[in-house]
C-alpha cells in the first residue's frame, strides 16, 4: 500500500512538514511549514533523549499542525541519523516477526542497552559470502523507545496517527531509489548538524551504513582530514566485507555551502565519481517545484514515495 502524502521531521533544531500530491508518477509539493524548537527541548545523549519538558513539546507540535490549511491524520516520520541508528546481523532463519533473536544479535553489535530500544527488522537480499549457516540478512532500526514514545504522544494528542519512521538516510535512499535500482554499488552521503551518514546500496537495498558524529567547532582543516580518513577506512572496511563489489559512484546531500567540499571528499576517497544530489536525482516532480534545499526535502519525499507491506 502506498505511505500516506504526509511527512514531519522531528530534529533537535526544528520540527517541519511537508505533504506531496501524486499525479501517475510525478509528485508535487503541496504544503509545507516549519517551526523552530528552543535548544534545549531534548535532552542530550548517544542516541537523542526524550523531550525535557513534554507538554512544551506537545504544545510545539500543536502549533505547527493546527497552523496546517488542512492538518493530516496519518502521516510519516523522518528523524535524524544520530537518533535512529541501524546495523546489519546474519540470521539462521527468517524473522518471524519475534524480537528475541534481534535483540540478542543487537546486544552483539552495539553498545547501548537493548532493552531501552525500539527495534524493527527489513529483510535484505543475503551477501554473496552470507554464512552458509546463517543465510539471512536483515537490515537491524533502532531508537530509544522513550523518545519515540513522547513524539508519537504529542502528535496523536495533536490529531496526527504516526506511522512509519525512519532515519533522514535511510529516506533518502527512498528517494533516490529509481537512480539505485541496478547492481552498481552508490555510496549515498547525507550531511547534518552534529554528523554524516554514509550508506552503500545495491539494487535498492543498503549493503553498509554507518553514522558518524563530528564534534562541534573543529577547524576545518582538522575537519577535513578526519573525514577522509573515516571515509578510507569505511572504504577499507567495504572491500573486506564485500569484496569484489567497486564504488561506482556518490551522491551527497548536504547543506549549500557544503556540497561542493563533500563532493570532492568523497571522489577523493572512495575512488569515484560525486555529484550533489539535485532534481534529477529524485522521484519526477511538477514543473513549479522550486529549487531549494534538497537534503531538507528529499528525505520526506522518500518517506512518502515508498510502498510499505
Amino acid at each position: 500500500m502506498a505511505a500516506p502524502p504526509h511527512a514531519f521531521r522531528v530534529d533537535a533544531q526544528s520540527i517541519a512538514y511537508a505533504g506531496f500530491r501524486r499525479e501517475g508518477e510525478v509528485y508535487a509539493v503541496g504544503e509545507t511549514a516549519e517551526t523552530p524548537l528552543p535548544s534545549d527541548t531534548f535532552h542530550e545523549g548517544l542516541l537523542g533523549g526524550p523531550p525535557r519538558d513534554a507538554e512544551r513539546f506537545r504544545a510545539a507540535v500543536a502549533e505547527l499542525v493546527g497552523g496546517l490549511s488542512h492538518p493530516p491524520r496519518e502521516a510519516s516520520l523522518v528523524l535524524p541519523d544520530a537518533w535512529l541508528r541501524v546495523a546489519f546481523a546474519d540470521l539462521a532463519a527468517p524473522p518471524d516477526g519475534g524480537d528475541e533473536v534481534l535483540r540478542w544479535k543487537l546486544k552483539r553489535l552495539v553498545p547501548f542497552r537493548v532493552d531501552e530500544l525500539r527495534l524493527t527488522a527489513q529483510s535484505l537480499t543475503p551477501l554473496p559470502q552470507q554464512p552458509d549457516d546463517e543465510p539471512y540478512r536483515v537490515l537491524l532500526g533502532f531508537a530509544g523507545e522513550a523518545l519515540l514514545a513522547q513524539i508519537e504522544d504529542a502528535f496523536a494528542a495533536a490529531g496526527v496517527r504516526l506511522g512509519r519512521i525512519t532515519s533522514a538516510s535511510l529516506a533518502l535512499v527512498s528517494a533516490l531509489a529509481r537512480r539505485l535500482s541496478d547492481d552498481t554499488l552508490t555510496a549515498v552521503a547525507l550531511v547534518e548538524d552534529g554528523g554524516y551518514a554514509l550508506a552503500f546500496v545495491r539494487g535498492g537495498e543498503p549493503v553498509l551504513h554507518r553514522y558518524k558524529a563530528l564534534a562541534g567547532g573543529m577547524p576545518e582543516g582538522a575537519r577535513d582530514g578526519l573525514v577522509l580518513r573515516d571515509l578510507r577506512l569505511t572504504r577499507g572496511f567495504l572491500a573486506e566485507q564485500v569484496p569484489g563489489m567497486p564504488i561506482g559512484r556518490a551522491l551527497v546531500a548536504a547543506p549549500g555551502p557544503e556540497r561542493g567540499p563533500w563532493s570532492e571528499r568523497l571522489a577523493q576517497a572512495l575512488d569515484a565519481p560525486a555529484e550533489a544530489v539535485g532534481r534529477d536525482h529524485l522521484p519526477p516532480l511538477d514543473a513549479a517545484v522550486p529549487r531549494t534545499d534538497w537534503n531538507r526535502l528529499a528525505p520526506l519525499l522518500g518517506a512518502v514515495a515508498r510502498e510499505v507491506a
